[in-house]
């Protein structure tokens, strides 16, 4: 499941015009920094999971709905 919604990360972010640093500012709140590393691994499939916390920024950050995360097109 995770490589499946880490697979559309680089996809939506490019088709945004966002850099990794750019998305990850956007996702940041004042009480937790996201770092463009994070992005990096999301998008390489290296890190372990993704919070729903996480997943409900990125969405925001990228005009998504949790829905294209996890739907084939």
């Amino acid at each position: 499941m995770k490589q499946f919604v880490f697979a559309k990360v680089r996809e939506y972010r490019e088709a945004a015009g966002m850099t990794q640093e750019a998305l990850a500012i956007a996702m940041s709140t004042p009480e937790k920094r996201v770092h463009k590393e994070q992005i990096s691994d999301w998008e390489r499939m290296t890190e372990g999971g993704i919070t729903v916390l996480s997943l409900v920024k990125l969405c925001e950050a990228l005009n998504k709905s949790t829905d294209d995360f996890f739907t084939e097109r």
